[in-house]
């Protein structure tokens, strides 16, 4: 592979969504026409070393990310016990995550005080109306693997009786802190655990800074306002679940009315 495609970024980033949404095209007929479109999905992922190279990196950076955030609530699960998350270590980079691990776990211990004991439609739902099913649809553009994990985990919430229509406006409630903050330990981390690597670490970090911290529990289906509820997303698959099918779905439904979920996969599921 070139210097080129190996050293510029934004032509890395073009490959992998286009092998990404070549791939995910033929995925969708794989049922009616199986054969054939398995050996075209063959093809676009890529017997080529390029298609390849684009796949493995961003498999690694992925799971840079993941290794991070897995990281990231363990230490805030300590600091929330009252344990010192990073050890003795007293260099500028462990105090600086110190520092941020302890906000985020005090302001979501605030929001926690804000929300607790708020009544129907703010800390839990009106179990005298039925539910309400939401449809939650992928959509080309989304990687299949993120919305998948963010569409189950809000149907295991439903079936929970979790999720309801939230009283008031979300962001009345929600301090914008917490996300900031969880998003920039998280960055520290990735570059703290390959230090060794600061060239690969750069590119985490770059992709881990385009992706959001994502409420798992919407705030609108009641979700708390905390660092347990977050897990990072990517801007499209946040955007068009939160605001573009699940607001539109819930904004006329009663305060504290129970929501469900339905998945739905594209196009003829």
């Amino acid at each position: 592979m070139s210097d080129t495609v190996r050293n510029d970024k934004d032509l890395t980033d073009r490959l992998a969504d286009r092998v990404t949404s070549q791939a995910d095209e033929q995925e969708s007929g794989a049922r009616p026409q199986l054969r054939r479109s398995r050996a075209g999905l063959d093809r676009t992922r890529g017997r080529g070393s390029m298609a390849a190279a684009v796949e493995s990196g961003a498999e690694r950076i992925l799971k840079a990310i993941e290794d991070a955030e897995d990281q990231l609530h363990k230490h805030l699960q300590d600091v929330s016990k009252g344990v010192r998350a990073m050890g003795e270590n007293h260099a500028r980079n462990d105090k600086n995550i110190e520092t941020m691990l302890n906000n985020i776990v005090n302001r979501s211990r605030n929001q926690d005080t804000v929300r607790d004991g708020g009544g129907i439609g703010k800390d839990r739902p009106d179990t005298t109306k039925d539910p309400h099913t939401v449809t939650l649809e992928w959509k080309p553009g989304m990687p299949k693997q993120a919305f998948e994990r963010k569409a189950r985990a809000l149907q295991r919430l439903g079936e929970e009786g979790n999720l309801f229509k939230f009283k008031g406006k979300t962001e009345d409630y929600r301090d914008k802190e917490i996300t900031k903050q969880y998003k920039g330990a998280l960055e520290a981390l990735i570059r703290r655990n390959h230090k060794d690597d600061p060239e690969f670490a750069e590119e985490a970090a770059e992709a881990a800074r385009k992706m959001q911290p994502d409420h798992v529990n919407e705030l609108q289906t009641g979700g708390p306002d905390a660092w347990r509820n977050l897990r990072m997303l990517d801007r499209t698959t946040n955007f068009d679940i939160g605001t573009q099918q699940i607001r539109p779905q819930i904004k006329d439904l009663p305060d504290g009315n129970p929501i469900n979920i339905d998945i739905k996969w594209w196009p003829d599921d």
